[in-house]
C-alpha cells in the first residue's frame, strides 16, 4: 500500500502496487469473494478485514495508499478502517458516486486511485486529509509514481520519482517483466528508501501486487517476499462466478 505504480500501454496497462509493512501483521493471499453486489479479489488484512488493492467482475480497480499530502498525527480509535473503504467503493453504481457521497468522518487520511477499464480507461485520484476530500482525474496515457507520505518525505518522494523517470527512459518496450524489476530493484544503497525497502523496526516491503490488464488478458498476480510464491488469477474467472442476490 505504499508504492504504487501505473504504466500505460498501447493496448491496456499495468498498475503495480509495493506493500510496505511491518513483517508480523497477518495477511491472507488473494481469494475470491462474493457478496450480494461484486464478486472481488483481494489480499486481505487480517487485522482489520480490509485490502489495500483489489478489482471485481465490473472491471473496476482500486488501490490504497496510508496519508493524504502530509503526514498526519494518528488518533487512537478511528470509525473504519482505510481498507474496509477501498471495499466500500465497489458497492456504489459508479467511481463517480462513490466519492461523492462516501461519508469518510473519523476515518484516517488516505490516498485512493480508482481505475475503471470497462470501456475507455477512467482513472480517478481520490484523497482524503481527515477533514476534506480532493478528487483529481488522472491522465491515464502518462506513466505514475505514488509513494506514501506516512513512510516517505518529500525528499524520498522525489528521489523515487527520478528512479522511475531513468527507469521510463531506458525501457521503451514496456513488459510485465520489466516493471515487477522496478519494484524489486535496490536503486541506491540506502535501504529505507528503496522501492523495495527494509528498515529497522521490522517494516518492509511484504508483497508486490500487480494487476496486468493487455488486450483481452486480465491478469493479478500476488508476489509474497515472505514465502517467495507467486498467486495468479485470471480476471475473466469473476465474471463466471454467480453474484448471490
Amino acid at each position: 500500500m505504499c508504492t504504487v505504480s501505473y504504466i500505460p500501454l498501447n493496448n491496456g496497462f499495468v498498475l503495480t502496487s509495493s506493500r510496505d509493512e511491518v513483517t508480523l501483521r497477518a495477511t491472507l493471499k488473494p481469494q475470491i469473494y462474493t457478496t450480494r453486489n461484486n464478486t472481488m479479489v483481494y489480499p486481505k488484512d487480517i487485522v482489520a478485514g480490509g485490502t489495500w488493492i483489489a478489482a471485481n467482475n465490473k472491471k473496476q480497480i482500486a488501490c490504497l495508499l496510508n496519508g493524504a499530502y502530509q503526514s498526519h498525527i494518528k488518533q487512537t480509535v478511528y470509525s473504519k478502517s482505510r481498507g474496509r473503504v477501498l471495499l466500500d467503493s465497489f458497492d456504489f453504481s459508479s467511481h463517480s458516486e462513490f466519492m461523492a457521497e462516501t461519508n469518510l468522518d473519523n476515518v484516517e487520511p488516505f490516498t485512493l486511485l480508482l481505475l475503471d477499464y470497462s470501456n475507455e480507461p477512467e482513472f480517478n485520484q481520490m484523497v482524503w486529509d481527515g477533514e476534506k476530500k480532493y478528487i483529481q482525474r488522472i491522465d491515464q496515457n502518462v506513466p505514475a509514481i505514488w509513494s506514501s507520505v506516512t513512510l516517505y518525505s518529500v525528499a524520498d518522494r522525489d528521489l523515487r520519482k527520478a528512479w522511475f523517470k531513468n527507469w521510463l527512459s531506458k525501457n521503451i518496450e514496456f513488459e510485465d517483466s520489466n516493471i515487477l524489476d522496478f519494484h524489486t530493484a535496490n536503486h541506491n544503497d540506502i535501504s529505507r528508501v528503496n522501492i523495495l525497502m527494509k528498515r529497522e523496526n521490522d517494516l518492509q516491503t511484504l508483497s508486490i501486487s500487480q494487476f496486468r490488464i493487455i488486450d483481452k488478458t486480465e491478469t493479478f498476480n500476488y508476489h509474497d517476499l515472505g514465502d517467495n510464491s507467486l498467486t495468479s488469477i485470471d480476471l475473466t474467472d469473476l465474471k463466471c462466478i454467480q453474484v448471490l442476490q
